[in-house]
């Protein structure tokens, strides 16, 4: 009976969702008609439970209902359950006990992509590229990464023991670690990139990216900057304070920010202080498609008051209002409600969010075609997402690299290499070139990977696909049951255009050279040196940073493209 009452709650809140969170309409359902349809979907599934022809888990119809109500409004309203509901916790906290490493599946075995300096598996010298076979005596073996994060993150002050197995080490050891706080940091990078330009990467909007900012601005400062790049691609937001309290350290006092609208918000947020930034300071954005949330609010306010060029891709278009709405501990696995609220806008009236299912859906065609403008009178338009002051592109991957990439082939051979580096190490810089033996080396170490021999390129498949459908047309028209194609003549064919597509990828093994040159250095380089390093080297190849930088180092240009423009305010976006 409590998973029947259980059930019928659930249905009753999802119902009170898709009643808050629906597109406002003249047509809105009264009081009486919801309470109506809430009988209605209580009495189906009542009837349910009783007479359906086998028994129901009376929670399988609530994720069902679940499911079919989310199907309706966006893909930001959930019910998290309480892993999910810690995972945000820790995501807007931006801190939980934990020894401080990030892990992934590398072969299907647990394994240590980065220690995070300063936390106690770092100190203790875990190493990228070790694998944890076990943990407190449990292998990990067909653990997921998420069941090992679980496993490995645990009470401040309580103890975990790994077993590490290492390249160059003849036999696993275990490591006991003492857990502590580990902050997750908002600031990822911030260096000097030119005598006078700063570079700092943001990665996420937590309790602490105001506060972390502030200190990276004053550091590079005192270092002489005078003009700064902020990256903020593949920056999924966070919280909306952060986005606020971010912004005014490079606004004016009472510059709006942002405001969010809906059925029950309607505020409007400004800067309550000048900015710690000076105003001729000049500024570039890198944002791209997974720019998002509380990261488009600050690039578009700093857009819309002409305080910082954007550079990049359009953004990911994320701009609605989560808020967060607790269920009774009684409800098991159903332990907290996130449903969009609200939509956010611009200082000058610019929607961050793209129509999706369920919201904005109604005015998407004003919102693509209407006009904006910056304070200085520079043109914009709606739609959602933040649509850069300059296009730019980022560097093409060529498929084969991609694809030792993706099966981190690049990062492999250098932990593997790392044990034969010695006193090599220390040389290992910026400006160290690879000699062709060890070129010669990764060529061989991947050649011999079996899952990188099984890979085909598209074309290749697209060559089997070719021959299935004349083995299947042979079977059809012949009457013919093989499995194979009987044909000499297509046969022929088929085996010469897979030996031109063979030496194709030959071709571009040889051709990706430079590139698998320079991913060799830049895992040397953090297998060496750390992750710093590492981010310092790929900055050199990044194209979309280079465009930024040729407006900051050349101040006509930077001006010409933040000129103030001569407008009608007739045809301006609303203030």
């Amino acid at each position: 009976m409590k998973s029947i009452k259980l059930s019928l709650y659930s249905l009753f809140v999802f119902f009170a969702i898709f009643t808050a969170c629906g597109k406002p309409s003249a047509e809105a359902k009264t009081n009486s008609d919801f309470y109506k349809e809430v009988s209605r979907l209580n009495r189906i599934i009542s009837e349910i439970s009783r007479k359906y022809v086998e028994e129901v888990d009376p929670k399988e119809l609530t994720d069902a209902a679940i499911s079919g109500m989310r199907s309706v409004l966006d893909p930001n309203t959930s019910v998290l359950d309480q892993k999910a509901s810690s995972d945000l916790k820790v995501a807007t906290d931006g801190e939980f006990g934990g020894i401080g490493i990030t892990i992934g599946i590398r072969d299907n075995h647990l394994t240590v992509i980065s220690p995070l300096a300063g936390t106690p598996a770092y100190n203790l010298g875990i190493m990228a590229g070790d694998r944890i076979v076990q943990i407190d005596d449990k292998p990990t073996k067909d653990l997921t990464q998420d069941e090992a994060v679980e496993r490995l993150r645990g009470k401040v002050g309580t103890n975990v023991t790994v077993k590490i197995a290492r390249e160059g080490v003849p036999a696993p050891f275990d490591i006991t670690i003492t857990r502590a706080k580990i902050v997750v940091h908002a600031v990822h990078y911030a260096n000097m990139i030119s005598e006078d330009i700063g570079y700092i990467q943001l990665v996420s909007f937590n309790q602490k990216t105001a506060s972390e900012l502030e200190e990276a601005i004053n550091k590079l400062k005192k270092q002489g900057m005078k003009k700064l790049v902020l990256d903020l691609r593949f920056n999924s937001g966070g919280l909306l304070n952060q986005a606020i309290e971010v912004s005014e350290l490079f606004l004016k006092k009472g510059n709006k920010v942002v405001s969010a609208k809906g059925r029950i918000i309607n505020a409007e947020h400004k800067a309550t202080k000048n900015g710690m930034v000076s105003d001729d300071m000049p500024i570039a954005v890198l944002v791209n498609q997974g720019t998002a949330s509380a990261a488009e609010i600050l690039s578009g306010a700093l857009q819309d008051w002409d305080r910082a060029l954007v550079v990049g891709k359009t953004t990911f278009g994320k701009g609605s209002v989560q808020t967060v709405f607790p269920l009774s501990s009684d409800y098991e696995g159903e332990t907290t409600l996130k449903i969009t609220t609200a939509l956010y806008y611009l200082p000058f009236g610019r929607c961050v969010n793209k129509p999706e299912q369920g919201i904005g859906s109604k005015d998407t065609a004003v919102r693509d075609t209407q006009i904006y403008h910056t304070a200085g009178g520079r043109k914009m338009y709606g739609g959602g997402g933040i649509t850069p002051d300059v296009e730019a592109e980022s560097k093409s991957i060529p498929w084969l690299a991609q694809v030792k990439e993706r099966m981190a082939l690049y990062f492999k051979f250098a932990v593997k290499y790392r044990s034969q580096i010695g006193d090599l190490a220390a040389k290992i810089d910026s400006t160290w070139q690879i000699p062709d033996t060890l070129f010669n080396s990764f060529k061989a170490f991947a050649n011999a990977d079996t899952n990188f021999a099984k890979i085909k390129s598209p074309d290749q498949i697209k060559a089997d696909e070719l021959e299935e459908v004349l083995v299947r047309e042979q079977n059809i028209i012949y009457g013919d049951t093989s499995k194979v194609l009987r044909d000499t003549l297509l046969v022929a064919a088929l085996a010469e255009l897979r030996s031109t597509l063979a030496k194709k990828n030959e071709a571009q093994a040889s051709e990706i050279k430079n590139y698998s040159l320079n991913a060799i250095k830049r895992e040397l380089i953090a297998a060496a040196k750390g992750e710093e390093a590492r981010i310092s080297w790929m900055l050199r190849e990044d194209r979309q940073l280079e465009e930024a930088l040729r407006y900051l180092r050349n101040d006509s240009l930077y001006k010409e493209k933040m000129k103030p423009v001569k407008r009608d305010e007739k045809t301006a976006g609303k203030r």
